[in-house]
């Protein structure tokens, strides 16, 4: 049974971390090469190789429209190419050329170095624990 003050709890903490998150996310989107949405679908083609506009969609939970328009200035700034498919020469993937690999790469350890410092006093079990449990979570959202 679920204890209602640990949901009362829980919600607030997300709460703060969704705020504190696009607070930052806001300053560092305005430093970085990427704009977050622009980060997700390369993170999510590295992760996954060559994705259609639908698939990428899905997984981010992003109308197709949203997916297309940001996949364009991906392309406008030349760091995916877009290839027919093989199975189906009606549709397109996207994969990540050398630039976007390089970008996406740079983009990475600006923001990994900004977690580890966030996360310096944590032991790596407290870090592994944390994010066994954010991944959980997110899963339920899938």
């Amino acid at each position: 049974m679920v204890n209602d003050e640990s949901v009362e709890v829980l919600e607030l903490e997300i709460a703060m971390m969704v705020r504190a998150l696009r607070s930052r996310n806001a300053e560092q989107d305005k430093k970085q090469e990427l704009k977050r949405a622009s980060y997700l679908i390369l993170l999510l083609l590295s992760k996954n190789g060559p994705m259609g506009v639908k698939l990428i969609a899905e997984k981010l939970h992003l109308d197709i429209s949203t997916v297309s328009r940001q996949a364009a200035d991906l392309l406008a700034d030349e760091l995916l190419e877009k290839k027919q498919s093989e199975t189906d020469r009606r549709s397109y993937l996207y994969d990540i050329n050398d630039k976007g690999w390089d970008v996406l790469t740079h983009n990475r350890y600006g923001r990994q170095k900004r977690f580890s410092r966030m996360i310096e006093e944590w032991d790596e079990t407290e870090i592994e624990e944390f994010a066994r449990l954010l991944h959980k979570f997110n899963q339920l959202m899938e």
